[in-house]
């Protein structure tokens, strides 16, 4: 094999890892803009942007030059390394050996020609297939920071080491200048202290109408802070819209905080963390959904001052590896003024053996679908990802793709970022709707009331009755109090984090049976504050026994709450994250 096929047989095989190079034709192309030349030793001529004419490399003696340029590499650091210029890869394989293993490297070149002369000239193999290697091959300096930024997440937030090749800059110096300025972190300015050491602190909660705000809203006025919401409506109102009227609540309230749920309210471009970030306004997420899908899409700048709680601690390192240093674990919780025990007059039409409260997900599967391409070749394409999802849940897009072989499968390479981040999220929803239903259905013999979507109608008939829907603060505590027995099966997005049912059921004095999930055990006592099973095989004989044991019902649910109101309400929550944010930011 040729130079040429041996490095493009193993660009192929690379595994979408952030690359972001130009199409490689199957024979070296004829160049236009550069010269190669082989005297005596292979190198480049071509213009620079001025139209001074440049020679990458030595001609005498390339790998001695590049061994004298390796000794300028920043190496006491852990951080990625941009390296700024491809040239044709001397000094990046003379590079290579003083690496760490798991040194993120990122090569940047402007010029496609440049990049497939490389291709065309040495054996690039170590380089090609060092797992921790990154290339980056465009002609806009703008679209080249926003893939690194982006897809990524390199700079600002997360400080990164640059190299330059000199030559490879005298050719281009304009362009590498503009990558590197988008990537540095941005200087703090001194004007302003941080307000968060203030006791009494003014929180801006960014309020698209979503459901824990009130909570999080009522809690913080609690513990004595004065608290203002920035209204919008997430369906009809974007972009410029948003940015203008939260910028507008900041002149004008002044805060310490900004606060909201799942980036909500936050621009994918990073316009708002920028200027809080310039402003020394620190800002907090709260996800009570799974970041990594969510945070993908966003290609914005990272700030030390955005901090980011996840409500599964288990998703901290990938949210890390996206940028974000500040990312820490608040489990959910709950409003014990909203979920309290409730007179039996007002509970007596709620009254049920066993009920659950939850949503078919047949809807919501539907509707990612009709975001994605909707041929017959990719409806089994999302059946053959899903069924292998469902077997060994909790696996990123990446790995299910990789490990069935459909990496540079046509379509999954045709998908926008929009649309893999629809694919991975469609993955989970349909695998949570299968194990929902596969766990629901064991409530048969108990003929449960189920509350929720009309699809239910679809998958369940009698002995199962279908209710309508029920609202939240109003009819879901009655619910839950005037029931024996209330059932749960968690999302598959938690991988090991537990949902709002396990505090507001308990808090509201009813009886949960739900399924095992780590934090379950960091935050009761099961057994003795909580039951649980841990196969859907347990579920018909648990729900037997504590129908026909009311006395240990009653105690469970004694134990339960009393955990619920000590520990894991609305206030402690915030509490936490309160002095979380004051040691750290």
């Amino acid at each position: 094999m040729s130079v040429w096929d041996t490095n493009l047989a193993i660009l192929k095989k690379r595994r979408e890892n952030g690359d972001l190079t130009p199409p490689c034709p199957i024979e070296p192309p004829v160049f236009e803009n550069i010269s190669l030349t082989a005297a005596p030793h292979l190198t480049i001529k071509m213009s620079s942007e001025r139209g001074q004419p440049v020679t990458l490399h030595s001609p005498r003696d390339p790998w001695k030059e590049a061994d004298c340029l390796v000794q300028r590499v920043p190496m006491n650091t852990s951080r990625p390394l941009v390296v700024l210029g491809f040239g044709l890869g001397y000094h990046l394989l003379r590079l290579l050996p003083r690496l760490e293993p798991d040194r993120l490297l990122v090569v940047v070149e402007k010029e496609a020609e440049v990049f497939q002369a490389a291709l065309a000239s040495l054996d690039l193999t170590p380089l090609l297939t060092r797992p921790r290697t990154i290339l980056v091959v465009h002609p806009h300096p703008g679209e080249a920071a926003k893939h690194l930024r982006g897809r990524l997440a390199l700079g600002n937030g997360r400080p990164v080491d640059f190299w330059g090749h000199p030559a490879s800059l005298r050719t281009a110096d304009n362009f590498y200048q503009e990558v590197i300025r988008a990537l540095k972190p941005p200087t703090l300015p001194s004007s302003r202290p941080l307000g968060l050491k203030k006791e009494k602190l003014k929180v801006l909660i960014i309020n698209p109408d979503y459901f824990l705000i009130p909570e999080v809203y009522i809690a913080f006025r609690q513990l004595g802070h004065e608290v203002q919401t920035v209204l919008f409506d997430k369906r009809r109102e974007q972009g410029e819209v948003v940015i203008a009227r939260v910028m507008q609540s900041v002149r004008a309230f002044n805060p310490d905080l900004v606060f909201t749920i799942n980036h909500l309210g936050f621009d994918r471009e990073g316009v708002l963390l920028t200027v809080f970030h310039r402003l020394r306004l620190p800002s907090v997420s709260w996800y009570v959904d799974s970041p990594t899908i969510i945070l993908n899409l966003y290609q914005g700048p990272r700030s030390e001052l955005a901090a980011i709680f996840v409500w599964d601690a288990s998703y901290i390192p990938e949210v890390k590896d996206l940028g974000f240093n500040c990312v820490f674990p608040l489990p959910l919780a709950t409003d014990a003024n909203i979920f309290r025990p409730r007179s039996l007059k007002k509970g007596r039409r709620w009254q049920a053996r066993v009920s659950f409260v939850g949503n078919s997900m047949l809807g919501s599967v539907a509707k990612k679908l009709d975001r994605l391409p909707g041929s017959e070749e990719f409806l089994r394409l999302f059946e053959q990802l899903s069924a292998s999802y469902r077997n060994r849940p909790f696996r990123r897009l990446e790995a299910l793709l990789a490990e069935a072989g459909l990496e540079q499968h046509p379509m999954v390479q045709s998908l926008s970022r929009t649309e893999r981040t629809d694919l991975e999220a469609a993955i989970i929803w349909a695998a949570t709707r299968d194990y929902r239903l596969s766990c629901v259905r064991r409530l048969a013999p108990f003929r449960p009331r189920i509350f929720g979507d009309s699809d239910w109608r679809r998958v369940l008939s009698a002995p199962f009755e279908i209710r309508p829907e029920v609202n939240y603060f109003e009819e879901l505590p009655l619910v839950y109090n005037a029931s024996d027995i209330n059932f749960n099966a968690t999302s598959l997005q938690m991988k090991t984090a537990v949902n709002q049912r396990v505090f507001d059921v308990p808090a509201a004095g009813g009886f949960l049976l739900t399924d095992f999930r780590e934090q379950l055990a960091e935050l009761f006592r099961i057994g003795e504050e909580v039951i649980c099973y841990r196969q859907p095989e347990e579920i018909p004989d648990l729900v037997d026994y504590y129908l026909r044991h009311e006395g240990a019902r009653r105690r469970i649910v004694q134990r339960g709450r009393e955990r619920v109101l000590a520990e894991h309400t609305y206030r402690h929550r915030l509490t936490t994250m309160l002095t979380i944010l004051r040691q750290t930011i």
